[in-house]
C-alpha cells in the first residue's frame, strides 16, 4: 500500500489546494491527508496544538474541517484532517515521513507585498522543502495570479 498525499492546507483557505491535491491522490491510488499548521500556536510533547496567546483570537483552525470537506466535495478520494502547530516546512516534513507520504503538496507563497516579506525573511514553505525532502514537492500555483497570457 503506498501512503497518503500530504496537502499543506492554507490558512486562507484556498479551495483549490487540497482539491488539487485530492485529483493527484486519485490519480495515484492514494489517499490524501490534509494538514493545517498554526503558527500561532505550540504543539505539546503529548502531540495537542496550545495556543501561545490564549486569551486571543479564535484558532485560524474553526470551522477549517467544513472548509476542506467544501473543497472536497464529489471527490472520490479518502482523506483527513490534521492539526499541527509550530514552523510549517518542519511540520510538513515530519508529518510526511511519520506517514511515509507519497509526495508533498503545497500551494505556491502569497501574492503581493506580505508574500514577498515572508520569502524575504525565511523563505518559502516550498522552497524549504523543495531543498531538504526525500520525497518529492508539488507546488500549485495561485489561481489568483491570473493568466499571464
Amino acid at each position: 500500500m503506498t501512503g497518503p498525499v500530504l496537502v499543506g492546507v492554507p490558512h486562507d483557505r484556498r479551495p483549490g489546494v487540497p482539491r488539487q491535491a485530492a485529483d493527484l491522490a486519485v490519480a495515484l491510488g492514494a489517499d490524501l491527508l490534509c494538514v493545517a499548521v498554526d503558527e500561532a500556536a505550540l504543539r505539546e510533547a503529548s502531540g495537542a496544538v496550545a495556543p501561545v496567546d490564549p486569551d486571543g483570537d479564535a484558532p485560524p483552525g474553526d470551522g477549517l474541517r467544513e472548509a476542506v470537506a467544501a473543497a472536497l466535495s464529489g471527490s472520490p478520494v479518502r482523506w483527513r484532517l490534521e492539526r499541527t502547530a509550530g514552523d510549517p516546512a518542519a511540520e510538513l516534513a515530519r508529518l510526511a515521513a511519520a506517514h511515509d507520504a507519497v509526495l508533498i503538496v503545497v500551494g505556491a507563497r502569497r501574492p503581493g507585498v506580505l508574500g514577498w516579506a515572508t520569502h524575504l525573511v525565511g523563505g518559502t514553505v516550498a522552497g524549504r522543502l523543495v531543498h531538504s525532502q526525500p520525497r518529492p514537492v508539488v507546488v500549485l500555483p495561485d489561481a489568483r495570479a491570473g493568466d499571464a497570457s
